[in-house]
């Protein structure tokens, strides 16, 4: 009985959580049978949706063969809040990020499961990319305290080709290749990271700037388990105020 009330309590209370997020908010419900949203700035596709506006987006529902693509070119921020989401892309990133000015940040919703997955048959656009489970060529942060679990079963977990911050969530990441990768930088300041990566666990890879190319934990729970290098940076890594363990896998 104490159980069914408090999973009736939990769910009256994620509703209302929901409710509050999506007040000023454009509304996207994914879906096999054909998506949907409630508002502009979106546009359905085939295989998903492509956000093209700054704005707030609450997203929900799956997808087991999909994509959700931004590509704003226009001033403002566009945060995408998963909202109890699983997306599966057989062929690429399950979230793919263009342009995006001048910034794009994904919030984890309070008390949801969010599951982001690619597949082994990638296809890419430019060179040997999009090589990542979430791969944005703008700067990219992750923040809230719900949790997400990205898995990469050829390449990489979450892939930043400018900056990368990580500022809250319970955030698991298993990949084949790198598991968490900003060009210019990665700054992890909060929340839980778990990594376990065939490569490198968490790297920076700007060797063209000496003000970037590094790594910065200044808080959070980061465990790492990675087949090479835990830490792969240009030029300088920190970790303070946070709590880290390394392993090498065998």
């Amino acid at each position: 009985m104490k159980k069914t009330v408090f999973a009736a309590l939990l769910v009256l209370i994620m509703l209302a959580c929901a409710a509050a997020l999506a007040d000023g908010m454009v509304t996207v419900e994914l879906s096999d049978a054909g998506c949907t949203s409630a508002g502009s700035g979106v546009t359905v596709t085939s295989r998903g949706v492509k956000i093209t506006a700054p704005g707030d987006y609450l997203l929900a529902g799956s997808l087991s063969d999909g994509q959700v693509e931004v590509d704003c070119a226009s001033d403002g921020r566009v945060t995408l809040y998963l909202n109890g989401v699983t997306i599966h892309n057989s062929t690429g990133p399950a979230i793919l990020v263009g342009e995006c000015s001048p910034r794009l940040v994904i919030s984890l919703v309070e008390g949801t499961e969010n599951t982001l997955s690619d597949g082994t048959n990638l296809v890419f656009t430019d060179g040997d990319e999009p090589n990542g489970v979430i791969f944005s060529k703008s700067d990219l942060t992750i923040e809230g305290s719900g949790a997400l679990t990205v898995t990469s079963g050829a390449l990489d977990g979450i892939v930043s080709k400018d900056d990368l911050k990580i500022k809250a969530g319970r955030i698991t990441v298993n990949a084949a290749r790198h598991g968490v990768k900003g060009k210019d930088f990665v700054e992890i300041s909060g929340g839980t990271l778990t990594v376990t990566a065939g490569k490198d666990g968490i790297k920076s890879t700007n060797k063209d700037d000496p003000d970037r190319g590094y790594i910065a934990l200044t808080g959070g729970y980061i465990t790492l388990r990675c087949g090479d290098d835990a830490l792969s940076f240009v030029t300088t890594c920190t970790v303070e105020d946070a709590t880290l363990k390394m392993e090498m896998m065998q």
